[in-house]
């Protein structure tokens, strides 16, 4: 069976792509056409190479299905989500991310060329009764009858003042190494206290923060976009932006680079490696990801990068930060986006509540 592989390249302008290739390093010309069209659209990178990921693993079952991709129908795909689910059970955002990925690369083709029809959505509007005679709107159709219900679990997105204490004494004690425990403590704060995303804080240069001054009371946060990054994961996912921040924060940044950061050559990025043969370079993802899979195991506490800016947004709004404040300051280009990050305490609704009728009372 033929095997397909992403391949990372240069472009002629400078920035980085990825294309998909077989066995035999031919390109898969579809897939670039299209790969191309979302990269023209502003796609980051990052989700470029996640498409192109999944249609990495779409190709290698047309092969293993003996298709070409515009034979594929709707009976077909059934057999694709079996292929992707394989062994183990996939959860129903997963499966729904490689159908609308999939869907998205013939929706392309459907509209551009004309020459085939999407095989993982239907328009429903032809000779549908219900439809002409009931106004349904254009944007509710195609319609996807192979995405999977999702069902929402109970696991909390934010953390609580008593955790956010455990875990910033213990993060402080994962390691023998001084210099590793005070980064790990800085990275652990900066992103409790700015809500900044991982890859955000990973991409965060030495010259991106303001001067410490004992005058003031605060300092800020410049958040830029970088063309050339010194990995993927350090994408900028939301806007530019200055970020309010404690003075106290901007000290802490300060210290950990006089006193604790190593150095190494045309590295500029706050947050480095401190061991090994990658000493004084660039953090990644998963380095990042092992210091909080540690400190969870450590503490009993299931805590993750991504629920600090969960914990950081719910906080601002129980203390009642204006919404448009917030939006802005997590990067988000609408306050709906933002309201995914708000988790309310019950005791905030609870004192909500008795203001409420404090105020009926008078």
């Amino acid at each position: 069976m033929v095997k397909h592989f992403v391949e990372k390249f240069v472009k002629d302008d400078g920035t980085n792509s990825v294309v998909l290739v077989n066995e035999n390093y031919q390109i898969i010309e579809p897939v670039t056409i299209y790969l191309d069209h979302i990269a023209n659209r502003g796609y980051s990178l990052n989700t470029i190479t996640g498409y192109c990921r999944v249609l990495k693993t779409y190709y290698d079952w047309l092969a293993k299905e003996e298709l070409k991709f515009y034979e594929v129908t709707k009976r077909h795909v059934i057999s694709y989500i079996k292929y992707i689910e394989k062994d183990k059970e996939l959860k129903a955002q997963t499966i729904n991310y490689n159908l609308t990925c999939v869907g998205s690369f013939y929706n392309y083709f459907s509209i551009m060329d004309g020459y085939l029809e999407n095989p993982v959505l239907t328009n429903t509007t032809r000779n549908n009764f219900y439809v002409k005679n009931n106004r349904i709107k254009k944007e509710q159709f195609p319609v996807n009858f192979f995405k999977r219900k999702v069902t929402k679990d109970n696991v909390v997105k934010r953390l609580f003042k008593n955790e956010i204490e455990i875990l910033y004494e213990a993060i402080g004690r994962l390691s023998n190494d001084e210099g590793i425990n005070k980064r790990n403590q800085l990275l652990f704060k900066f992103m409790y206290e700015t809500g900044c995303r991982v890859g955000e804080t990973m991409g965060l240069r030495v010259q991106d923060y303001s001067e410490p001054h004992p005058n003031l009371e605060f300092g800020e946060i410049i958040m830029k976009r970088y063309e050339k990054l010194y990995h993927d994961d350090h994408a900028l996912k939301t806007n530019e932006r200055r970020i309010p921040v404690s003075m106290s924060l901007i000290y802490e940044i300060e210290q950990y680079l006089n006193e604790h950061r190593p150095l190494k050559e045309g590295v500029d990025t706050i947050f480095v490696n401190h061991v090994g043969h990658t000493k004084g370079s660039y953090m990644k993802r998963s380095g990042v990801t092992d210091i909080f899979d540690n400190l969870s195991n450590e503490t009993g506490i299931k805590v993750t990068p991504h629920m600090l800016r969960h914990t950081h947004g719910s906080e601002l709004e129980e203390a009642g930060y204006n919404k448009t404040y917030l939006m802005h300051r997590l990067g988000h280009e609408s306050e709906e986006s933002t309201h995914q990050y708000i988790h309310l305490s019950y005791e905030s609704q609870l004192l909500a509540y008795e203001r409420f009728l404090e105020k009926r009372r008078n």
